[in-house]
């Protein structure tokens, strides 16, 4: 095998050898398209069809798709040292994406948590309903051509006035029991 091994020639090889996917450095180009430096402007929807992709040759070659524009028929002739080492950046930034994500959310209160919140895991359709709702916006689909930096940023804000309301929430029921505890003295 050489520099010159198209993703099509490798992959059968890859699949006795055992190979798995690895985070790499990102290439200049796979085929004749050029890689974006970051996933900046990627839209919702993008990071979600990331997010699905299942099996590892699903995932190589759907970030190509899904990132690049590429076609099947691309992927598999272009080199496979850009293919492997773009698959392998993209699905490392889209694991930062996802953990940005992860990190804006808020753990359930303990009395949320009796009530039955996890009932209202709708997952990411839920997300883009929750951003469809927020930003007056009637079709979903028109959501998923956000950028996914703004969703999250949305994300991000609710969030913490969430938890800035619980605080404030807290304030106020302190003070009020030490008021009353007070007037029965």
């Amino acid at each position: 095998m050489n520099i010159k091994t198209t993703y099509a020639e490798w992959l059968p090889i890859a699949k006795i050898a055992g190979y798995k996917l690895q985070t790499y450095s990102r290439p200049e180009k796979v085929g004749k398209y050029v890689v974006p430096e970051t996933f900046n402007e990627l839209t919702i929807g993008q990071v979600m069809e990331l997010s699905s992709l299942g099996s590892e040759d699903d995932a190589v070659e759907g970030v190509c798709r899904v990132v690049l524009g590429m076609t099947p028929d691309e992927v598999r002739g272009a080199r496979a040292v850009d293919v492997v080492r773009f698959a392998g950046w993209a699905m490392a930034e889209l694991a930062k994406i996802n953990e940005l994500f992860k990190a804006a959310q808020i753990e359930p209160t303990a009395e949320e948590r009796r009530a039955g919140i996890a009932s209202l895991n709708f997952g990411l359709f839920g997300m883009i309903d929750w951003y469809a709702q927020r930003m007056g916006i009637h079709d979903h689909d028109e959501v998923l051509g956000v950028n996914w930096m703004r969703v999250y940023k949305c994300v991000d804000m609710d969030n913490k006035k969430t938890i800035y309301q619980r605080r404030l929430q807290e304030v106020i029921n302190n003070e009020y029991r030490r008021k009353n505890s007070s007037r029965r003295k």
